[in-house]
């Protein structure tokens, strides 16, 4: 009996022994993509082959798991996964391998091939997958590699993991505006338009990476976004064409949300009226694949002084940017998304802010050049500063139009500037804006001085409010959020000893030698 037994365990042996060597090994290489987008929802995975290299293949499958969703194509449709396999294919097999449809899942990331054992001869052929995009977004993936596994056949030992795509970084690196344009608040005077938004690519090409030559493939593009729109009267313009910074100036011209009608949609105004505030561009001339360009979008600022009201509400505009077009990974039934423009798509990841516009006050700087308190000996200084934006009148005066003031209402910020102490050691700035519960009286709940109104405050109270020590000897700038702004100083002890002064007005440009003051 234990003869008999150790026979039919050597027959067994023999079988599976005869079984394994029956089947396939398979080498397996793969040609990554070098650098893919992090919000990127259909980007392009490299190649992956695998060649015969010994035995004989059996019926089975070899499964590849990318570990994020695949969407495309659609791995269901024999039709659309039919060109995934090329290759010279599996000598004398009667059967070449194929995607197995049912077995393949998009939402899992899982690409299940098909190997037909029927007829196959030496140890000869390839066979390559290639064409499959994934989803990246919302990963914190650097880099992809693909699983693979197999049944009945064989893969090299050390090959069950092969890189896809090299790297995956932001398709972005900054967005940045070097000089805002400033619209004066009183005078709705524009300086520095056209000013230049500057979006740098993150990557070699990262403006250029989509590749490949499916059918409903569209180049890669950029979506603007301002945090709100304009006062009435006030437009910005942003050109139907803008340049990098790359070989051969790549060009990008503006575009719809789903990057189509590009050259049609001209140049783009965003004013007060815009249903949205985006600005599509979409790339149209290739980028420059060996540096890291920089696309400049130089917008211009106009304002029709016969709509705007003055003054304008100080206010900052400012643009982030994320790549387009945007949109989801698989539609809301948890399908792939077979729409007219299918590559690439992008999930949004806005970059910025960068401030593109101020609305700036037309400000009074007053300079304050002798300002002391001492506890000890009781002196203080009284400060005064009246917003005479408020007036009888250019006919009242006998002033002409142009010279009559406009009613406006701002802050005032104090910059202190203390004396070198007997240490030597020098003393730090340091300043302080009026707001809500500001000390002193003239301010509204805001801490702003209305039109018409004075604001008066002793220094050792603004010391007090700003947190510092209230003995103080120097001088003090009083920046004022409105124009035709005055002020007058007084020292002292409140006893025997005062001193007044009116406070400089510091004109627009303090190069000038000499320095021509005003009160």
């Amino acid at each position: 009996m234990k003869t008999k037994t150790l026979l039919i365990a050597a027959v067994m042996f023999l079988g599976l022994t005869a079984a394994a060597f029956a089947q396939a090994t398979f080498s397996v290489g793969s040609i990554p993509v070098t650098a893919v987008v992090n919000t990127g929802q259909v980007e392009l995975s490299g190649a992956i082959t695998f060649t015969w290299v010994s035995g004989t293949p059996v019926t089975g499958t070899i499964s590849i798991s990318y570990g994020v969703p695949i969407t495309y194509p659609d791995l269901s449709k024999a039709a659309q996964t039919g060109a995934m396999i090329s290759g010279t294919g599996l000598a004398g097999c009667g059967a070449q391998p194929t995607i197995n449809n049912s077995a393949s899942s998009n939402t899992n990331g899982i690409v299940v091939v098909n190997i037909a054992g029927a007829g196959c001869t030496a140890a000869a052929g390839s066979f390559t997958v290639s064409g499959v995009r994934v989803a990246v977004a919302g990963t914190s993936l650097t880099s992809l590699n693909a699983a693979l596994s197999t049944t009945q056949n064989a893969i090299t030992a050390g090959q069950t993991s092969v890189t896809v795509i090299s790297s995956i970084a932001a398709g972005l690196a900054s967005v940045k505006v070097s000089t805002p344009a400033t619209i004066n608040a009183t005078t709705a005077a524009v300086a520095n338009s056209p000013v230049s938004i500057a979006i740098k690519e993150g990557f070699l090409d990262a403006f250029g990476q989509v590749t490949g030559t499916t059918a409903t493939q569209t180049n890669a593009g950029l979506r603007i976004t301002l945090n709100q729109a304009p006062p009435a009267g006030i437009t910005l313009v942003f050109p139907a064409t803008a340049t990098t910074d790359g070989a051969g100036i790549p060009q990008f011209q503006t575009a719809n949300a789903d990057m189509t009608g590009v050259g049609a949609v001209g140049p783009v105004t965003v004013s007060s009226t815009s249903t949205t505030l985006q600005v599509f561009y979409k790339l149209v001339s290739g980028s420059d694949a060996t540096k890291v360009e920089t696309l400049s979008i130089p917008v211009t600022v106009n304002v029709d002084t016969n709509v705007v009201t003055t003054p304008i509400t100080t206010a900052s505009f400012t643009v982030t940017a994320t790549m387009a077009p945007i949109g989801t990974a698989f539609d809301t039934a948890g399908a792939v998304i077979t729409l007219t423009n299918l590559v690439p798509r992008y999930a949004a990841l806005e970059v910025g802010p960068a401030t593109l516009v101020n609305v700036t006050a037309n400000n009074t700087v007053l300079l304050f050049p002798f300002v002391q308190s001492v506890g000890s000996l009781g002196f203080n200084t009284g400060i005064s500063i009246a917003n005479t934006t408020e007036d009888p009148g250019a006919t009242a005066m006998g002033f002409g139009k142009s010279t009559a003031a406009l009613a406006q209402s701002g802050t005032i910020t104090f910059y202190f500037y203390p004396s070198l102490p007997a240490s030597g050691t020098n003393p730090t700035n340091f300043s302080y804006t009026t707001t809500a519960g500001s000390p002193g009286s003239g301010l509204d709940s805001t801490g702003k001085v209305i039109a018409g109104s004075t604001y008066t405050v002793l220094v050792t109270q603004i010391l007090a409010a700003a947190g510092q020590p209230t003995d103080f000897n120097g001088y003090m700038f009083a920046i004022c959020n409105f124009s035709n702004g005055h002020a007058l100083g007084v020292v002292s002890d409140f006893t025997k000893f005062s001193q007044g002064y009116l406070a400089l007005v510091i004109p627009q440009s303090r190069q000038i030698t000499p320095e021509a003051l005003n009160n």
